[in-house]
């Protein structure tokens, strides 16, 4: 420990020299603002400041990403405040995070607004020094702004959040209902794909993201409910259809057929019936003749073993 306390005390001296070796050689105003030293939030603006940056770009930059973090920050506690009583957020960590998780969520939404493009620093008060070191030839930039930001640009933004979450909702919602009317495989699939892409966009931690999980699964539980049914059985020849419960559901899918001793499968869409022909010259009336027909949609397979007239 000893040893350790000496190493640091006779460093320190040139830790403290090496930051004195950085001067202020140019700034942007005579004086630094008084706003400099105020709060991040302030009488309706935003005080921002980047540190140390290595060019008057990237601080510039750094402010700026600095900025829409605080804005988005700021909107989604005024949301968070006015939703936290109203919506069933769960969380993996549990109640314990439930006010940061819930305020990260929104901020990010916030954030991917396109409202936020309209976020400007030529609206901004911009103060800026740059500090040079003869030593070692090199320089920083510390760059401040005051950017104005009022509650009622607060408020505009949490109505166009609010419409935004809404118009989700109605999305969401809109899936639900339609399930009950749709008659078509492909449509029940294509609704499928759409809302797992809306869970990858919208995020685990979201909650809307559970309402899609338990609409895909009503969905997947309908797919797994659909059965074949025969209609004619003739030498050589099936039609079928497919049905979920008394209601005949198209498909544009073809089935994959397999027999043990018929060959030569031939598939075609009659309607919304499939036609199914097949040599049966290999068939003999003693045995279980036999045919599988195999649809398969997404993760689902519907099966049918079908003993075939000779």
């Amino acid at each position: 420990m000893k040893k350790i306390l000496l190493f640091l005390m006779t460093i320190m001296p040139f830790v403290l020299s090496a930051q004195k070796d950085f001067k202020l050689v140019e700034q942007s105003a005579k004086k630094r603002p008084d706003w400099c030293n105020n709060s991040s939030y302030t009488k309706g603006s935003f005080v921002i400041k980047a540190e140390k940056s290595p060019s008057i770009e990237e601080a510039r930059n750094k402010v700026m990403n600095m900025l829409l973090k605080e804005i988005a920050s700021s909107v989604a506690i005024k949301i968070e405040s006015s939703t936290e009583n109203s919506t069933n957020y769960s969380y993996k960590d549990g109640q314990a995070n439930y006010e940061t998780e819930v305020q990260s969520v929104i901020t990010t939404k916030v954030a991917n607004m396109p409202a936020m493009q309209g976020i400007s620093l030529s609206k901004a008060d911009v103060y800026w020094e740059c500090y040079y070191s003869k030593k070692t030839d090199e320089s920083y930039y510390d760059y401040y702004i005051l950017y104005p930001f009022s509650q009622k640009e607060i408020d505009e933004f949490i109505e166009l959040y609010e419409a935004q979450e809404q118009a989700l909702y109605d999305k969401i919602n809109k899936y639900r209902d339609a399930l009950g009317n749709i008659d078509d495989i492909n449509v029940l699939m294509e609704n499928i794909n759409e809302m797992k892409s809306m869970i990858k966009e919208l995020g685990e931690d979201d909650p809307k993201s559970n309402m899609l999980k338990n609409n895909i699964a009503l969905y997947e539980n309908v797919i797994s409910n659909i059965y074949i049914e025969v209609l004619e059985n003739k030498s050589g020849r099936l039609l079928i259809q497919l049905k979920h419960d008394d209601k005949v559901m198209k498909t544009q899918t073809l089935p994959q057929m397999k027999g043990d001793c018929a060959r030569d499968f031939n598939k075609r869409h009659v309607g919304n019936r499939i036609e199914i022909s097949f040599n049966t010259f290999d068939c003999y009336e003693q045995d279980d003749n036999y045919v599988e027909i195999k649809f398969t949609f997404g993760k689902k397979k519907i099966t049918e073993k079908i003993s075939i007239n000779i």
